[in-house]
Formats: structure tokens, sequence, C-alpha cells
């Protein structure tokens, strides 16, 4: 295959990837199953696994996760800048700016500064 007709490919597959994205997003997500620390949420075609925000948690993680939580089913963070996109394989991704509070290497952060245990699945 050469150059011309792979960046074709490549740009057809984002393309219909970024419609897959807005089609489902024209659906409310709903919550399919609800366990002690996650919930598993489906929105159209894609389904997200999300952390719970638990009451005892201080309010500084609380309102990360919260932001995490949105940005993940809404596709829209209220601390920062959020890119939403598809890769190649059709998994969606949300990455947050760097410093986000909802970014997740800065989640782990807050956790060991604040003293829970917060593990990065993804």
């Amino acid at each position: 295959m050469n150059g011309r007709r792979a960046r074709a490919l490549r740009r057809q597959r984002a393309e219909r990837n970024a419609q897959l994205l807005a089609d489902a997003r024209q659906e409310q997500p709903r919550l399919l199953e609800a366990h002690d620390a996650f919930e598993v949420w489906q929105r159209g075609r894609y389904t997200f696994v999300l952390p719970v925000v638990l009451d005892d948690l201080p309010e500084e993680l609380k309102r990360a996760l919260d932001a995490h939580r949105t940005a993940t089913l809404d596709g829209s963070c209220p601390l920062c800048r959020v890119v939403v996109d598809v890769d190649r394989s059709g998994v969606v991704a949300t990455r947050h700016e760097g410093q986000c509070a909802a970014h997740p290497d800065r989640l782990v952060e807050a956790g060991d500064r604040l003293g829970v245990d917060i593990q990065r699945k993804a």
C-alpha cells in the first residue's frame, strides 16, 4: 500500500470514529453495573468504567474524581480543556491537560498526598 492510500485510509477511519463518538453522545449515558469502587456505564456503542466518588473522600479528591467522571462520559471537563478522540482500535481516549486535577496522574498524586489509595487503571 502506498503512502497516499494509507493516509486516506487513516483519515477515513478517523472520520468514521469521530462520527461514531458524535452519534454516541446523542444518547443518554446509562448505568449498567455498580460495584463498591467502580461503575460500568454505556453511552451509545461505548462502555466506560468509572471510579465511584465515595462520601468519605476528602473534598479535593471528590471534585477531581467528579470532573474525571464528567469528562469521560460527557467529553467536557469543568477543570480544563480536555481532548477526546477514538483511537484506531475504537477505544475512546480522554486526555486532560497535564496539570488538571482530574488527570489520572494528578488523581494518583492527590491520593498519595491525602492518604487515599488511588490506582490508575489506564
